[in-house]
């Protein structure tokens, strides 16, 4: 083996007296989306269970606590109105953060974000932009058989937009 593949694939030591602080996923996540809504007041998070409850990883735990149901809240278990106000909130300036609870219940919500959400930017030449971070966790290991381990990804890409 090369001294520049040993270099590649040695593990990873951390000192423990690092300044490094070690996050799980979880909290990771949970403190990008805290940072998310302190730097901006028009920055809203919602979902299903995204609120009272944490989310269903509990990714948004203590988030509407600290800023508020009118900034982290629940909606109905309608994929196609969560993305659907998405849209609508991003064009009047805010920046939505709507979480779709598994990848395999985003089927309803395709079109906006295909036709809306990767699209209005360029339809509208730059107009209006579509400043929206669209959650969609899978798998997760919870190894439910239908809807929690598909996988949207692979289509993305061959979208325009």
């Amino acid at each position: 083996m090369s001294e520049q593949t040993a270099e590649i694939t040695a593990p990873v030591t951390v000192d423990p007296e690092s300044p490094l602080e070690h996050l799980s996923m979880q909290q990771a996540l949970n403190r990008a989306l805290a940072e998310s809504l302190d730097e901006n007041p028009k920055t809203l998070i919602f979902g299903e269970d995204v609120g009272q409850l944490g989310g269903v990883f509990r990714i948004t735990d203590g988030l509407q606590q600290r800023f508020g149901a009118d900034r982290v809240f629940d909606t109905p278990l309608a994929e196609s109105g969560i993305l659907g106000m998405s849209v609508g909130l991003a064009m009047a300036g805010f920046h939505p953060i709507p979480e779709v609870q598994f990848d395999g219940f985003a089927y309803p919500a395709v079109n906006q974000i295909v036709c809306q959400i990767g699209r209005m930017n360029y339809r509208s030449r730059g107009t209006l932009p579509m400043p929206i971070t669209l959650r969609v966790p899978s798998f997760g290991g919870i190894r439910a058989p239908e809807h929690h381990g598909e996988s949207l990804r692979a289509s993305s890409p061959t979208c325009p937009g």
